[in-house]
C-alpha cells in the first residue's frame, strides 16, 4: 500500500506534486535570436505613431506589412506588399 501511494504522488500524470521546478510549457522558440537586417532589406522614413493607444503598430503576413503612421487626424495606416 506504501509503494502505490508514493507512485500516485511522484509519478502523476501532470508532474510531481512535491516537485520545486516549475511547470510550464516549453516553446521551441525559447532560444532563437534575430539578426539585424541589411540595408537594402529595411524601410526608412516611415512615420511610426508615438500614440501609446495605437498599442499594435505593426502587423505582418507571407505577402504584406501593415504599419500605424503618425498623422493629424489619426487613423492612418500603410499597407506594404513584401515584394517591394
Amino acid at each position: 500500500m506504501r509503494d502505490l501511494h508514493k507512485s500516485n504522488v511522484l509519478g502523476s500524470k501532470h508532474g510531481s506534486l512535491m516537485s520545486w521546478r516549475p511547470q510550464y510549457r516549453s516553446s521551441k522558440f525559447r532560444n532563437v535570436y534575430g539578426k539585424v537586417a541589411s540595408r537594402e532589406h529595411c524601410f526608412d522614413g516611415v512615420p511610426i505613431t508615438k500614440n501609446v493607444h495605437d498599442n499594435h503598430f505593426c502587423a505582418v503576413n507571407a505577402r504584406f506589412l501593415a504599419i500605424v503612421t503618425e498623422s493629424a487626424g489619426g487613423g492612418s495606416f500603410l499597407v506594404i506588399p513584401l515584394e517591394q
